[in-house]
């Protein structure tokens, strides 16, 4: 039987035995942003439901002298009093055009509402992660390297920093350095000397999983070849570690630190009540507490686009520091 230059028999071909073609696959960026997308999507729709279960905002706005007739009026202003279904229809498409209504009790638009306090909380956050970098790295040399005393005394202040909550460690820092010491702002934002203890409280956990995080990636990569090839050729210990071993450490870091930027947004929520901090942790427990549908749902909506975008640049940004994933993946 005669085959063509392909290798395939034209009897195979006409009888349908060609080698099937690859489907196109999604990269990998973009299969990582599709899956944000639809996880953003299932935590608005469950958000959507479990706001209405909560109670009746219309009964907050009026008041509990107000009759019923008020009480309806309020509710179709709102739109409360259609179906939930066409509720959830409508809902969709404003979110899709960015419109999710105005506040309740202010009348401002919702999603501005969210955004004038959204650069307060980036703030905070770039400043825990930058105090993650700076303190931890150096913290988990330390783990790995240094003297039983020292290792001693910075896992013990690294398991400190992992086992108290941040509120706990908040309230200590006020009760220090705004009360007994005065040194410091006690609430309020929007000066350097009030992010001081937010960002303390915030970093500390984050400074022990960083730190323990480095220390882990050292002391695996003590029996690479290219460390004792490092050392063959008379390199020092200090140069092998930062020369070496430490940037090979750094891509497992960077993933680390880009997924401690996501649980630092919940671990806002709490800093940011408890130092009465004018961020978007703050603005969502209000509009909870009253019931503030519309702000409630553009908090979280710009919360979650907040996270898919870190996400999608910590990915890149891995990739870029370690070639080889991108070689893996392919």
């Amino acid at each position: 039987m005669s085959t063509d230059v392909t290798g395939v028999s034209p009897t195979a071909a006409a009888a349908g035995g060609a080698p099937a073609r690859r489907r196109p696959r999604l990269g990998p960026v973009a299969t990582t942003a599709l899956r944000l997308v639809l996880t953003l999507l299932g935590l608005l729709t469950l958000l959507f439901f479990l706001v209405r279960l909560s109670g009746d905002p219309a009964a907050v706005l009026a008041g509990p002298s107000a009759t019923s007739e008020q009480l309806e009026e309020i509710r179709t202003g709102l739109g409360l009093d259609e179906p939930l279904l066409s509720q959830y229809v409508a809902f969709l498409g404003d979110m899709l055009r960015l419109d999710f209504g105005e506040s309740v009790f202010t009348g401002e638009p919702a999603l501005d509402s969210v955004l004038a306090v959204l650069p307060a909380t980036l703030i905070l956050v770039v400043t825990t992660v930058v105090t993650s970098v700076v303190v931890g790295i150096p913290c988990g040399v330390l783990l790995a390297r240094a003297g039983r005393v020292a290792r001693r005394g910075v896992s013990f202040a690294m398991t400190l920093a992992q086992a108290v909550p941040s509120f706990v460690l908040g309230v200590g820092l006020i009760f220090v350095f705004a009360v007994n010491l005065g040194w410091l702002p006690a609430f309020g934002s929007g000066t350097p000397a009030t992010l001081v203890m937010p960002t303390i409280a915030l970093a500390a956990f984050a400074v022990a999983r960083t730190a323990r995080m480095v220390a882990a990636e050292l002391e695996q990569g003590e029996d690479h070849d290219y460390l004792r090839t490092a050392y063959a050729k008379g390199a020092s210990s200090r140069r092998v570690l930062w020369r070496h071993a430490l940037p090979n450490a750094l891509p497992a870091v960077a993933s680390a630190i880009v997924v401690e930027v996501s649980y630092l947004l919940s671990g806002a929520v709490v800093v940011e009540v408890l130092f009465a901090y004018n961020g978007i942790g703050k603005r969502l427990v209000d509009a909870i507490f009253a019931r503030d549908y519309p702000v409630v749902q553009a908090a979280v909506f710009v919360i979650g686009v907040f996270v898919i975008v870190v996400n999608l640049i910590g990915d890149a940004l891995v990739r870029v520091i370690d070639p080889r994933t991108t070689r893996g993946s392919a």
